[in-house]
């Protein structure tokens, strides 16, 4: 309401809708039930060269760390779906192979690759688009703490055609309810002295946590309109 009425700045990605999708298996029988947000697309009619997905802490956050898990809890399904896939190429064509891969086009990297990227520096922004990027920042997690909604992340693509930077506020759904709390008292059990803080934390230390980072990945560069 105060963004509408009052005209502050926000990063915060549109909600279009939010769905149920029903599944039912006849063989099985089994039954499930998802539901799906769907958000603007912030990249629309852009040329992005490369996509950041950035929540401000560095535990696991590297995009090859994430595809490693991913492929390891898939690998015996996959298996068997390449070679069904295989046998019913070969049955149709003796001369030639042909082997269907995946082609990932602009992967979305993570905190760890985003650091990599700019070899530890922050990314450089002109005087007026760090202060509106500031204050939408402060804006929208002070908001999402008050709602109790944490593990939400920063969208960023890097636009080289227009040497832009366009960013989004997305995943911002989950509120720190008694399961949160039962996961993060789990996760900081087995933790010890001089690790990595718990990657569950309460929605006032996470926002802190994003606003800091955010502070160290993007910083001000003065031109000669800049003022002191």
């Amino acid at each position: 309401a105060k963004l509408f009425f009052h005209g502050l700045p926000t990063v915060l990605c549109k909600i279009v809708g939010v769905y149920q999708i029903g599944y039912h298996n006849r063989v099985t029988g089994k039954r499930s039930m998802e539901q799906v947000a769907v958000m603007q697309n912030i990249f629309y009619g852009r040329k992005i060269s490369k996509t950041f997905d950035l929540k401000g802490s560095l535990r696991g956050r590297f995009a090859r760390q994430l595809h490693s898990n991913n492929h390891n809890r898939e690998n015996v399904e996959q298996s068997e779906a390449n070679a069904t896939s295989f046998r019913r190429m070969d049955t149709e064509s003796d001369d030639e192979e042909i082997e269907d891969k995946p082609i990932v086009q602009n992967p979305t990297l993570l905190d760890g690759d985003f650091l990599e990227f700019s070899n530890g520096r922050p990314l450089p922004l002109n005087d007026r688009a760090k202060a509106v990027f500031h204050m939408s920042i402060l804006n929208d997690t002070l908001f999402l703490s008050i709602i109790n909604v944490l593990d939400y992340s920063i969208l960023v693509g890097i636009d080289e055609e227009r040497m832009e930077l366009v960013v989004g506020i997305i995943d911002f759904m989950r509120q720190y309810d008694i399961m949160k709390q039962m996961e993060r008292v789990g996760k900081s059990l087995p933790m010890v002295v001089g690790s990595e803080a718990p990657t569950i934390i309460q929605p006032p230390l996470y926002k802190s946590r994003f606003t800091n980072a955010m502070e160290r990945y993007f910083m001000t560069v003065p031109s000669k309109w800049t003022t002191i």
